[in-house]
Parts: structure tokens; sequence; C-alpha cells
């Protein structure tokens, strides 16, 4: 029998949903029934009456489950649940989440769960990641996105509080430069440390591109132009807040990328539209003049309108390429093919034996 594994990270947007998908989907390629599960949520939705977390709504759509919406997550962290806490109300969250484990987990080889950006989150309902896998006795995969050698304090500080349920971690978003280095001095390091490493992936902006029309929808933005390219697709995105001589050197070396800029700077929209830009948010509601229009058709690049000011447009776009969102299936067989290349899957599977 197989223990279940808790998918912990070492920061907010570190791949945790990628991972916690990819590994479901390789070890169902190995035969082994895993499910997925995911004791807290923060992305809080309603649908009949029902409450429920939005990204575990979409991984259960991904993964093809049958399993109650409120068994796959049945904590949301919410305005309601903190005001339960702060009123003195009696929140008995971990009943529920040890409930719905049992649930779920029933009949399956194993059960892939999916913790939130740090293990101390949860904790005012006590349903922290620290106290789920010592509660529900899981095994802890821990994934660490590239960030330098203070990765590794981050690590050594989840040892730390997890104890013997860390199992070990997964290097995420690991740059090619930087590969050697993790392979070799800080799995050497760690093991030393008593912690396990099972692989290193690399960054792949295939995975974390969204489609324009996304982008439009999450800022709730209008198109001025371009709309018909809505599904091309966008690999990260740069603020326009210096002069046209600093941003054009500064554009260029990035393609594939949306500009975040206020609608009333002409100059620094004309110069986004003469690098590699895939769409242009033009922020503060401004219509831009018929110049930039004109520009914009000609390279065939989307101008969108948002109500809101740069920073927050940057805010909500730096939330939306944080987040899994995997729609065709050259992705999900994407994910797979990099778990089976850059993870040690025998050893995980392994050290997992109960």
């Amino acid at each position: 029998m197989l223990k279940s594994l808790y998918i912990a990270s070492t920061q907010g947007s570190g791949g945790k949903t990628t991972i916690a998908v990819g590994l479901c989907l390789a070890l169902r390629k190995r035969g082994l029934d895993a499910g997925y599960f995911k004791p807290v949520g923060t992305l809080a939705a309603q649908s009949g009456g029902v409450l429920f977390d939005e990204d575990a709504a979409f991984v259960s759509e991904l993964l093809e489950l049958d399993d109650a919406s409120t068994d796959i997550c049945p904590v949301v962290l919410d305005e309601d649940a903190l005001h339960d806490v702060l009123a003195g109300s009696e929140v008995d969250a971990m009943n529920r989440v040890r409930a719905a484990y049992e649930r779920i987990s029933e009949g399956k080889d194993l059960v892939v769960c999916e913790g939130l950006g740090e293990i101390w989150q949860g904790r005012f309902l006590r349903t922290s990641g620290a106290e789920v896998v010592a509660q529900l006795d899981l095994m802890t995969l821990l994934v660490a996105k590239f960030a330098g050698a203070r990765l590794l304090d981050d690590i050594i500080y989840v040892k730390d509080a997890l104890k013997q349920h860390l199992l070990g971690v997964i290097f995420n978003m690991v740059p090619e430069s930087r590969l050697g280095l993790v392979r070799d001095q800080y799995t050497r390091f760690l093991a030393k440390s008593g912690v396990a490493s099972y692989g290193a992936l690399t960054s792949n902006s295939r995975l974390s591109a969204v489609s324009v029309a996304e982008i439009v929808d999450a800022l709730g933005g209008t198109y001025v132009c371009g709309e018909q390219y809505g599904d091309h697709l966008v690999e990260t995105y740069m603020i326009g807040a210096m002069s046209p001589e600093h941003a054009l050197r500064y554009f260029q070396l990035t393609p594939n990328k949306v500009v975040i800029v206020g609608g009333d700077r002409a100059e620094i929209i004309l110069t986004a539209l003469d690098t590699p830009t895939m769409a242009v948010v033009l922020t503060g509601n401004y219509v831009p003049s018929p110049a930039v229009l004109e520009r914009a058709d000609e390279r065939g690049v989307p101008l969108v309108s948002v109500e809101t000011d740069t920073v927050t447009a940057a805010d909500n776009l730096r939330r939306l390429f944080g987040r899994l969102r995997v729609k065709e299936r050259a992705k999900i067989d994407l994910i797979v093919q990099l778990i089976e290349e850059s993870v040690d899957l025998d050893r995980l599977v392994a050290d997992l034996q109960a």
C-alpha cells in the first residue's frame, strides 16, 4: 500500500497545481489509481448555493473526477469562515478535511493532495499544511520554485516544520543555466540535511502561456481593436513605465508578451507595437489616438482597454500567470512528459511504500 502525497510549496505560484496534475496523470499511466484532493482552498465561488474552490473545480474537470466538489475541497477560506472564527463560533474544519479525505481515498492506491501557497496558511482554522499532513499522516513533496541560494533556507525551514512528514523536494522553474547547479550542489547539500531530491523541472513558457482572450476576461477589459487575435498566446507581461528610449531596449528583450501601459502614453504604446508584442493593455479607460489604432491594426496586435490603474492591472496579471490554465490536450501531454522526463518516479513510488 502507498502513502498519500501532500504537495507543498516554498512560495505561492510555485507550480503546485501543475506538479499535482502531472503526478496524478503520470502515476495513472503506471497503472496506479491516483486520486486528487485539496484540503483547503482560497478561491471561493458558489454554484447552486454550494461553496467550492475554483482551482479545485478546474483540476477536477481536467482529471475527469467523479467525486463530490465538497469532498475534493472540503474547506474554503472565505470571509464567512474568518467571521466565524473571530466571532468565536465553533469551527471544526479539520473534521471536514478528515472525513472528506477518507471518502476520496477509498479504493484508491494513493491520493495526491494539493496544499496552499505556504505550509502555514490555514492556521487560523487549524488546517494549515503542517496540521493537515500530521492529522492525515501524509508524506510531503515540496515544490521549490527556483530563487537562488535562499531557496535552501526555505527548504530547511519546511523540513524543521514537517520533520518526518517531509519526503523530499522537486525543484521547479529552474533556468537552464542553473540546472547543473541545482542537480549537483543543491542536491548534495540537501542530502546531507536529510532531504531527498526527486528531480528538477526547467522553466517552460508553453505551460505558463495564456491567451489574449483570457487576459481580457481576467482584467474585465474590452477590445479596442484586434479581437480576432484573442486566441494568440502570451508568455509573460511587462509594464511600460519608462521613457520611450528605455522602453525600446526593454521591450525588445522579451517576445510574446503583453505590455501594460497608461492609455494616454501614446509613445510607449507605439514603441511596444514595434517590438514582439502579443497585446497591449491600456489602463485608465483611455481611447487611443487614430495613429495608435492604425499601428496596432498594421501589426495585428490587440489593444485592450481597462478601467483600473497600471499597478492593479499588473497585479491581476501576476495572479493569472501564476495559476494553471490548461485547456489544450497538448499542454496536458506536455505536463506529463516533463514529469516523466525530470522526476524520478520509480524512487518516489518506492519511498511512498507504507
